[in-house]
Formats: structure tokens, C-alpha cells, sequence
């Protein structure tokens, strides 16, 4: 019973509208979805709202294609003045409840739903971020930044994470110190800063690699560690990465250095 109680007294202090439900006494926001439905009919825009909290480098990357084909319907396109958040709380001496950011733009981006189909601003955004890949497909998207979250792009490893982690302990399972190497105790022999480009054919190309030794003296076996560091690479096994759900060629780096004893 004091379930339904419980929910009972929910029922009491919210109201459904087309952003979902709020809190009765969010009078702002009501009035905000109220207004916004008034000027919808004069005049149709989408807001973008930016999400709270961290944001990928490239996250706006589509706008300008978005803004095109918005303009081809007549909806205007513009940024949200205000800041997002998730929880929001009012509180003074007469009155405390949760409130909801963002009211108006999110009610006009709702009557573009209604009024165009349900999922009209996700397509329409899928859309746009497509044709800005499309509109570089021949450059490199930098890993992991510039592709899908969490795109793996060397399958032998368990997880995203797992990758850089599982690329080294690949290459070193058949790696060979050449004869007379000097190592050192307590510190990496040497470290290998590379970077490489995985093409959409899963194949690599463009392979950059600088081979720094802790020991001076080891300098003399660089073109034999290089050689093993190429043939690595080129034989590896890779994925090529996703961007907008296409293939891409992505700009790969990767430090290889051995353990410390």
C-alpha cells in the first residue's frame, strides 16, 4: 500500500509534458515549453544543447553539415546560451524540488519530432556527421579521438583498453634482442615512439618510428630493432577504424618499450 501511496503522491507533483515529466511547482520550465510551442508556429529551430561534463574534440565536427540541412527544410540552427545539467535542484523557505534545464530549447527540438518523425533530430544528426566523414575520407582521423567510442582497432585484444596493453606483449612474445645488447638493470633498454596509419583495408601504411636507447652503446643495433618493430606492424593483424559507422583510415600511436627488471 504505501507503494501505490508513494507513487500516488508522484502523480501528484509532476505533470507529463513533450520533454517528459517535471515537477509541478517548475513553473520557468512550464512556462518556457508553453512559450516555445507558441513561437514553433511562427518560426521552427534547433537547439544544440551542449551535454554537461567532458566533451570529444570533435563532437560539433558535423554543425556546419547539420546547419545545410536544416536550412533545406527551413529550420534554423542555434546553440543553446544555457548550460545543461542533469541535476538541477530549486530550494528556498517556502519551496524545494528538482528543476529541468534547458526547457525551451528542448521543447523546440521535441516539436521538430512531432512534427517531422520521431527520430527526425537523431537521423538528421547521423546524417550530417556521415557526410562530414564522407567529405574527408582520404585523410587519416586521429585514434581514438576522431572515430567511434570505444572502436577497436586490434581485435586480439579483450577490450578497448586492452589494446595497447596486448600490442606490446604481442611484439615482445617473438621479439629477439640482437647478440651483444647491453641491458640495464631497473630501467627500460629503449623506447619506441611510433605511429602508423591503419587504412580502411586494415592494412597500415606511412610507419614512423623514433628509437631512443637508455644505453648509448646499443645505438649500433637501431636498424635491427627497427626491422623487428616494421615487420610487426605490417604482419599484425588490425581492424580499421570507425567514424559516423564508416570505415576510415586512423593516425595509430603506440610506445614500445620493454619491462623493467
Amino acid at each position: 500500500m504505501s507503494t501505490i501511496a508513494q507513487v500516488n503522491n508522484l502523480d501528484k507533483k509532476t505533470i507529463n509534458t513533450i520533454i517528459g515529466v517535471i515537477d509541478k511547482q517548475d513553473v520557468s520550465c512550464k512556462s518556457e515549453i508553453e512559450r516555445a510551442k507558441m513561437d514553433f508556429r511562427f518560426q521552427e529551430i534547433f537547439y544544440y544543447i551542449e551535454p554537461q561534463g567532458y566533451l570529444d574534440s570533435d563532437s560539433k565536427r558535423h554543425h556546419p553539415y547539420l546547419n545545410k540541412l536544416l536550412k533545406k527544410r527551413g529550420i534554423e540552427f542555434r546553440e543553446s546560451p544555457e548550460t545543461e545539467f542533469a541535476l538541477f535542484h530549486i530550494e528556498d523557505d517556502v519551496k524545494s524540488y528538482p528543476a529541468i534545464t534547458n526547457c525551451y530549447c528542448k521543447a523546440s527540438n521535441e516539436l521538430l519530432n512531432l512534427k517531422y518523425g520521431r527520430n527526425f533530430i537523431k537521423d538528421i544528426e547521423k546524417t550530417a556527421d556521415s557526410m562530414y566523414v564522407m567529405s574527408r575520407i582520404d585523410d587519416p582521423f586521429q585514434y581514438p579521438s576522431g572515430v567511434d567510442n570505444y572502436c577497436i582497432v586490434y581485435p586480439k585484444a579483450a577490450d578497448f583498453l586492452d589494446q595497447k596493453i596486448q600490442i606490446q606483449k604481442d611484439f615482445f612474445s617473438n621479439f629477439k634482442y640482437p647478440a651483444g645488447f647491453m641491458h640495464l638493470i631497473h630501467k627500460r633498454d629503449f623506447m619506441a615512439k611510433t605511429m602508423f596509419t591503419i587504412n580502411k583495408d586494415d592494412k597500415v601504411s606511412d610507419i614512423k618510428i623514433n628509437l631512443e636507447f637508455e644505453n648509448p652503446e646499443n645505438q649500433k643495433f637501431y636498424n635491427d630493432i627497427l626491422n623487428q618493430l616494421i615487420y610487426f606492424i605490417e604482419n599484425a593483424k588490425w581492424k580499421a577504424a570507425v567514424s559516423g559507422g564508416i570505415k576510415v583510415n586512423s593516425s595509430f600511436k603506440i610506445n614500445f618499450y620493454n619491462e623493467i627488471i
